[in-house]
């Protein structure tokens, strides 16, 4: 059970002692709340697709992306402190290393679009390259942490919403007269 359940039993429950020292009938029992639904929209509107797909489609483009620095980064030799691996690029910018090379124009010259198509684009050329890429992306989604994401993404929203409600709210204030100075009673706070 959630906090407003609980909050709402310990309502019902202190309203049942009240009533029974008034001598007053007993309550009757609460029926359980409808099961919580999930907002509507139209899913036209995204193609057809889900929300949650969506989602989904958009974090493999990240994963993809992430997998790419990740690949790029082992070239070049990050974190490579004093390793075996050879640097991809010299003090100079130049390469030695036809991989470095291959992957750069393809970061340069090539759109991520949803991230299968650049990695398609990719394996055309240079398959070794490409089949890190996937091994990385796979490695990378599944030591993704999803909660502290869902936690990110709550605050976020949070904070937006209290921001763009003291803008709404200020905005109002100064509509009615007030001239949105000083003295107008509205805290910039900064979260």
């Amino acid at each position: 059970p959630d906090d407003c359940t609980a909050v709402a039993d310990a309502f019902v429950l202190r309203a049942r002692a009240r009533w029974r020292r008034a001598g007053l009938p007993r309550l009757p029992c609460r029926s359980p709340p409808p099961p919580a639904a999930k907002l509507f929209y139209d899913a036209n509107a995204l193609g057809g697709d889900s929300a949650e797909l969506k989602g989904a489609q958009q974090l493999k483009r990240l994963f993809t992306y992430v997998a790419i620095r990740v690949v790029q980064g082992h070239i070049e030799g990050i974190g490579n402190d004093g390793g075996f691996a050879p640097q991809a690029t010299g003090w100079d910018g130049s390469s030695n290393c036809p991989d470095y090379d291959v992957l750069r124009w393809h970061m340069e010259n090539v759109p991520l679009g949803d991230g299968d198509e650049w990695i398609s684009a990719l394996m055309k050329e240079n398959p070794t390259v490409a089949l890190r890429i996937l091994e990385a992306r796979k490695a990378y989604a599944a030591e993704f942490d999803y909660r502290a994401m869902r936690e990110c993404v709550d605050e976020v929203i949070g904070e937006g919403n209290v921001r763009l409600m003291q803008e709404h709210m200020a905005a109002s204030l100064r509509g009615r007269g007030n001239d949105g100075g000083e003295d107008d009673g509205i805290e910039d706070r900064s979260f």
